[in-house]
């Protein structure tokens, strides 16, 4: 007779009527797997009655499917020893997290025969402390226990409730694709449990992110048992009654502490089973065929290749595919790790709010030649600067009157066609165009960092290849050159080089006037020796320039072949209008220089009289 636990009348009858079950065919099946085990020399399984019956349960006794999923449960366990291995409930960290019931399983059932379920609290750990890793380890540790316990479990299945209270940025971050898919296939493809829906409430912003991420790795019919509640418990009490609830979600099953307390004694006293678990998994050198390992199951092969467009870019050209791993050290199959490391770093770093949508932040990685070091300190010094410039950066409305005034009169203008598929994007700077009584230097500066925004996101030769920019100085008065005083310069200097991930790859001067020298020099102080050595001084020679900058990629004005400038200046008027939303948003990120960590980086310390900057007393 086989040793199993009997079902009540209730389980009994719906493991008969939904999974197949025979009781007469029991210790036959059972048989069969053993027999089967003992031909698997690749495969070191627990055998006894219980621990198999629960393969059969979940395969609704279809031997060849228990047979697959017995292989995969240990196959995928042996390929993720992290999360698998050592895993000893008297451990610190996982005593923590026992105790403090980030997943419980509620006492009831809905039924007799319901499926059992389970209270997830992710937001009762603090990231910054705990791993996804450390709290998916718990998380196995107790569906190991339930597996062997819970007959409600194995013949009804389970349904879950994810309460994201308290959850934040640093949670959802934790969730690389890469674990995501090791997470979804560990609950499914090995795993003999039936998933009978999942409840999702109090949902914060950035949820979408890591749902949609889940999803995209679940087949459809579990997907379809998905509910999101938001902040609606009346929702959710549709679906599962409050007499199954703790008493903190308006329930009567009592205190969720209590429920912990009894959880964490369970869990103690499984602490030799979970060692001698480690004594079971695969062999994949005695595996016939090809090895299931962790490249396998969650490299870039088969299905889990959705994971190159998990990271979410736009697709570049050939040419500049070849410049960015020849001159910025850009591996693809690094991307995803390194974008996942900003994200972390960001999210503890309480002072910088910064975008951390997957195009804005690989800019920063290439501008930064994949350096993670100097990626983040790009990005504090982006955010840094643009805090302390608020007269430059706050309120870019394109739709405001003087905003769009200065747009149309195309005063910076990045050229539309490039000197081949992987170089920089030109930019045609023309101060002189603009009356110096009517607006200030500031607010001319303020529409070229809204192009330049834009390009950052859009133009994948500007942030790859760079920028080359013509300064043209026709009609410049002296009225201009006052507008540009030491620390209005110095600001426009470190805002687009110390602050700014993109590379500037040379500057022409044309149609210079009386006094530009000044000017000049008082900016090359500045500016490092590289880029120093990229300034072209041309005058009123267009020829001079030609040798440079081909005349197919220059405006008619300028004797080239391109679009004339109104036609540009047009483009440009309803590219940065369609962008309204992205800068009205754009006031939300930036630094709290009260929550950094040492020296705030403020007006004063960035721009004022100390450092290089003293010099200009001096002179």
């Amino acid at each position: 007779m086989p040793n199993i636990r009997p079902l009540s009348a209730e389980l009994a009858k719906k493991a008969a009527d939904e999974l197949f079950e025979k009781p007469e065919r029991i210790d036959e099946d059972l048989a069969a797997l053993r027999a089967w085990l003992a031909k698997s020399p690749y495969l070191k399984s627990r055998t006894d009655d219980q621990f198999l019956m629960m393969f059969l349960r979940g395969s609704k006794h279809s031997l060849e499917r228990a047979k697959e999923k017995l292989d995969m449960y240990y196959t995928v366990r042996t390929a993720l020893p992290e999360l698998m291995r050592n895993r000893d409930p008297e451990e610190t960290k996982l005593l923590e997290l026992i105790r403090m019931g980030t997943a419980v399983p509620l006492p009831n059932t809905v039924t007799p025969d319901g499926p059992r379920i389970i209270l997830v609290r992710p937001g009762t750990y603090d990231p910054s402390k705990y791993t996804i890793q450390d709290v998916f380890r718990y998380n196995t540790m107790m569906a190991d226990i339930m597996m062997r316990e819970d007959d409600n479990l194995i013949v009804a299945g389970q349904m879950g409730i994810l309460d994201l209270s308290n959850c934040t940025m640093a949670h959802f971050l934790q969730f690389s694709p890469t674990f995501v898919k090791k997470a979804t296939m560990w609950s499914q493809e090995g795993s003999p449990l039936r998933q009978k829906g999942f409840h999702y409430v109090n949902t914060p912003s950035g949820f979408e992110m890591v749902y949609n991420l889940f999803k995209s790795f679940l087949n459809e019919k579990n997907r379809s048992r998905l509910f999101v509640h938001g902040s609606n418990l009346e929702s959710l009490y549709e679906h599962i009654p409050k007499s199954m609830l703790p008493t903190e979600y308006g329930g009567d099953a009592g205190p969720i502490q209590d429920i912990v307390d009894s959880w964490a004694k369970k869990m103690i006293a499984y602490k030799e089973y979970f060692k001698e678990d480690d004594l079971y998994g695969t062999d994949e050198k005695k595996r016939p065929g090809r090895p299931k390992n962790a490249d396998s199951l969650f490299g870039l092969e088969g299905s889990f290749r959705k994971l190159e467009s998990m990271v979410n870019l736009r697709p570049v050209t050939e040419a500049l595919h070849e410049k960015a791993k020849r001159e910025l050290n850009e591996k693809p199959e690094r991307i995803e790790e390194d974008l996942a490391a900003l994200r972390q770093w960001l999210a503890r770093t309480p002072h910088i709010r910064a975008r951390i949508d997957d195009q804005f932040l690989v800019t920063f990685l290439r501008g930064c030649k994949y350096s993670l070091e100097r990626a983040k300190e790009k990005i504090d010094m982006f955010y840094s600067v643009r805090t302390a410039i608020p007269e430059l950066m706050r309120n870019r409305d394109p739709d405001a009157a003087r905003i769009r005034e200065i747009v149309r009169l195309g005063v910076g203008l990045p050229l539309p066609l490039t000197d081949g598929p992987d170089a920089p994007r030109v930019m045609l700077i023309r101060p002189g165009i603009y009356d110096p009584k009517q607006y200030s230097a500031e607010e001319v500066i303020k529409v070229s960092t809204m192009l330049n925004d834009i390009l950052m996101l859009e133009d994948d030769n500007m942030v790859i290849a760079g920028q080359v920019g013509i300064l043209d100085l026709a009609n410049v008065t002296r009225a201009h050159f006052l507008q540009f005083t030491p620390t209005f310069v110095k600001k426009m200097t470190m805002m687009s080089q110390e602050a700014s991930p993109l590379r500037q790859k040379g500057f022409h001067y044309i149609n210079t006037p009386s006094g530009f020298e000044t000017v000049f020099n008082m900016f090359k102080t500045f500016m490092s020796e590289k880029n120093r050595s990229r300034l072209y001084v041309h005058g009123t020679n267009l020829e001079s320039l030609y040798q440079h900058i081909p005349k197919r990629l220059l405006p008619k004005e300028y004797g080239g072949e391109s679009d004339s400038l109104q036609t540009i200046t047009s483009t440009w008027e309803k590219k940065i209008l369609s962008y309204r939303e992205y800068f009205l948003e754009e006031d939300q990120y930036g630094t709290d220089e009260r929550k950094r960590v040492g020296r705030a980086k403020t007006a004063d310390s960035l721009f004022g009289m100390e450092g290089s900057f003293r010099k200009l007393e001096v002179d």
